[in-house]
């Protein structure tokens, strides 16, 4: 291993802490401001191996190792200023992993990665899902965290797998339009796969975290929010397509129980669909935060101040649609901008003046 590949230093770490300590508080003034510069010197020679991707993922002929290394050269060009850190993402294993290391079979597209089950439209009743420490999945995602820690001891952020939320999980078992008609005719059923694929969450959830927890300096995510202890963003897809109703009845428990088990739980709320549920999420107290998405189709120039206020209203976190494109906040949040996570912004070294200029609208240094 060979420290000097990363720049990111132990104060900067310590920083960091402190940063989103107070934010998560309500102590901060400031949103999160995240900045990271590329087409920096780097201090090794380039690698030729693949990275993870979604392509790759799953390829197993290519080893954790040259992913690791693909990474470590990718950082040794990359600089993190203000709130911004070296994270090591692993989201290229697809959206839903743990459909996989429940049986599923995992494959790779260009954009995303898609689970299929063991067999097309298994009865919901023939569904039982239990713990398999060997599963070829799983041991493969351990070995690239494996093979992560390894080289880098800490000094890197390694993110957790998408795990997926659990309807979406059991929508991979049973699919879309199936799963629909579980809730009219198998209640029942859905509720005790929903408990069974809940506890199997956490207990991959939980192996996979301890695993990081003697060296790791911090956890994250898919969506690279950063956390001293481990936390995460709860979804579930699938309830685009339900009511308040079923969502109360089938939804909402599990997200309470689930934001419960862990620090600063987010809820990633996807599309105008589930729109109809932000009130029960406002409900839930371990949910802090709400990252909001429109969804694919929906016109992103619509203006969305009703769902921003409402959640900014709540005092909680709000995630997307937080920053103008000068750079400053969002008029909403004039007078709260500490409620903020501003995306990552990324400047490449060039346009270094560019960065600095942002970084100074909060008072973040942005150095070369």
């Amino acid at each position: 291993m060979n420290d000097t590949n990363i720049r990111f230093t132990d104060e900067q770490y310590e920083q960091l802490r402190t940063t989103y300590r107070k934010w998560w508080a309500g102590e901060l003034d400031r949103p999160i401001v995240p900045i990271t510069t590329t087409g920096h010197e780097s201090y090794r020679e380039p690698s030729k191996n693949p990275t993870l991707q979604f392509p790759t993922a799953w390829d197993f002929s290519i080893s954790p190792e040259q992913f690791v290394d693909a990474q470590d050269w990718q950082f040794s060009t990359m600089r993190w200023h203000g709130d911004g850190f070296p994270l090591f993402a692993t989201t290229a294993f697809g959206p839903g992993t743990l459909a996989a290391f429940l049986g599923c079979t995992p494959v790779g597209s260009p954009h995303t990665v898609w689970f299929q089950p063991p067999r097309e439209n298994i009865p919901i009743e023939e569904l039982h899902f239990e713990y398999d420490e060997n599963n070829p999945y799983f041991r493969r995602v351990i070995n690239v965290y494996e093979a992560a820690m390894d080289r880098w001891h800490g000094q890197v952020v390694v993110g957790m797998v998408d795990m997926g939320g659990v309807m979406d999980v059991l929508q991979s078992f049973r699919g879309a339009e199936n799963l629909l008609m579980d809730l009219y005719d198998d209640p029942d059923e859905v509720i005790r796969c929903v408990k069974e694929i809940q506890d199997l969450w956490f207990v991959y959830y939980d192996k996979i975290n301890a695993m990081l927890a003697p060296e790791a300096r911090g956890y994250s995510q898919w969506f690279h929010l950063y956390g001293e202890t481990p936390g995460y963003i709860l979804q579930s897809d699938f309830s685009y397509m339900i009511g308040p109703e079923m969502f109360r009845q089938f939804v909402a428990p599990e997200l309470k129980t689930s934001a419960e088990r862990m620090t600063n739980a987010v809820y990633h709320m996807d599309g105008i669909g589930q729109i109809a549920h932000l009130d029960q999420l406002l409900a839930i107290d371990g949910i802090k935060g709400i990252q909001w998405v429109p969804g694919s189709g929906t016109p992103s120039m619509k203006n969305w101040d009703d769902i921003l206020g409402r959640i900014l209203d709540s005092g909680i976190k709000l995630l997307s649609w937080t920053r103008k494109g000068d750079g400053t906040p969002i008029d909403l949040a004039k007078n709260r901008p500490g409620q903020l996570y501003f995306d990552e912004a990324w400047y490449h070294v060039n346009d270094i003046e560019r960065a600095k200029a942002y970084g100074a609208m909060y008072d973040i240094e942005v150095n070369v």
